[in-house]
């Protein structure tokens, strides 16, 4: 079952010795919930620098994973309590990106519900900073 949702998306990017990023947005998407993996995918806009790239939340039982395609492609999944590394690749080059999920949580079903997602992030194995994800996903 796939259906037409808004998506209020609160990232915060905290880079070591930096003042906090913070990107609010309220975008449409769409929401699929089968066999119990709820997915949750919009259109990036210029907003995010991540202009035509398609971003794709997909939750199953202990783990959430980021995808990205278009003009940067990645796959980063978040367990909480566990390190995983996945390529960062945006079309001239590609880095190795080690994600350290601190806490993950959700409630989403095909009625909508939220996501959080806390994580510390290396690039290359050098630690650069945290980031969170607020997601709330509500039938319009």
């Amino acid at each position: 079952m796939t259906k037409d949702v808004l998506i209020a998306i609160r990232g915060t990017q905290h880079t070591d010795g930096e003042e906090p990023q913070v990107i609010e947005l309220t975008t449409d998407g769409t929401l699929t919930a089968e066999d119990g993996v709820v997915t949750v995918s919009y259109r990036e806009s210029e907003m995010t620098g991540l202009d035509g790239v398609i971003t794709t939340f997909r939750v199953e039982n202990d783990r959430v994973i980021l995808q990205r395609d278009g003009d940067l492609n990645s796959t980063m999944t978040f367990i909480e309590g566990e390190k995983t590394e996945s390529l960062y690749d945006m079309g001239f080059g590609a880095m190795l990106l080690g994600v350290s999920s601190r806490r993950v949580r959700s409630d989403l079903t095909e009625q909508g519900g939220s996501l959080f997602v806390d994580y510390a992030v290396e690039i290359e194995h050098v630690p650069v900073g945290t980031n969170t994800y607020e997601i709330t996903v509500w039938e319009p």
